[in-house]
């Protein structure tokens, strides 16, 4: 996937891009499967300790963790990372459309963030209910001049129902904002409503194999999930220009640079990466 120069200049204004039918159904389905692996363990360690019954082994898995462990759920986090972690994840990353598209927008080799977060927003959670904020929020104030894309992919279908995410165009030209911690159950780092331009907040809704790219200082935020009992999965991956400051990393060695793609550096090996965790 080469972006076209109106998707580049799209970039490069607002600040944002959604990639249709980018990641591969195949792809997909791995990732998911290893995300069921996780609701396997948490289900027979709620079993374990008596709290639940049934294994719910006969649903589906975007039902499967909300209907069996319930609120339970909750004490298991709000997103995953070391628990999740395996081939299908680094396979992600690799993916030829966000390689090439990371390529470009960024003018450098192909240099993967560590931060990555499953997560499981489940009907009705307030915990998973994310509020405005702008990801170098995290990274901290090093990180503002840098160029860390975050792309974020749904592994079901995604509407305003069921948690997609929304933007405010424009708003990574605006430098970093102030972030404070929020009062509700997530304990999230937020934007005030007041800083955000509500004629320049767009909805995102997607489908499986969609792919949302976005700056490090693109304010968005998760809506909240009022639909049914199905789960709204997704994973957002980062990436980082060469030589740029990730800001806060959770590499066990700060020197490790984790190359996906280039033509003059070694490639990183699954092995290699898995192995920084």
């Amino acid at each position: 996937m080469f972006l076209c120069d109106q998707q580049i200049m799209q970039w490069q204004t607002d600040g944002y891009l959604l990639l249709k039918h980018s990641i591969p159904h195949a792809l997909i389905e791995a990732v998911r499967q290893q995300f069921a692996h996780m609701v396997d363990n948490i289900i027979r360690e709620l079993q374990v300790e008596g709290l639940i019954q049934q294994d719910g082994s006969d649903l589906p898995f975007e039902e499967r963790l909300h209907t069996v462990a319930g609120n339970y759920a909750n004490r298991f986090g709000r997103s995953w990372r070391q628990q999740v972690l395996g081939q299908p994840i680094y396979d992600l990353y690799r993916t030829p459309a966000l390689v090439s598209a990371i390529n470009q927008i960024t003018g450098t080799d192909v240099i993967g963030h560590p931060v990555f977060n499953a997560r499981p927003k489940l009907p009705g959670q307030q915990l998973t209910v994310v509020p405005w904020h702008q990801d170098s929020g995290y990274f901290g104030s090093e990180s503002e001049q840098a160029l860390i894309p975050t792309v974020w992919i749904p592994l079901v279908p995604v509407d305003p129902t069921n948690g997609c995410l929304q933007l405010v165009i424009g708003s990574h030209r605006r430098g970093l904002l102030t972030h404070h911690t929020e009062a509700q159950e997530g304990q999230f780092l937020e934007v005030m409503d007041r800083f955000i331009d509500k004629s320049k907040v767009v909805t995102c809704p997607m489908e499986i194999g969609d792919a949302l790219l976005f700056h490090n200082l693109t304010l968005h935020r998760s809506t909240a999930h009022t639909n049914n009992k199905t789960i709204r999965w997704a994973i957002d991956i980062r990436y980082l220009r060469d030589g740029d400051d990730g800001g806060s990393v959770y590499w066990n060695d700060p020197k490790f640079k984790w190359v996906i793609s280039s033509q003059t550096q070694p490639i990183t090996s699954f092995e290699e990466w898995l192995s920084k965790w």
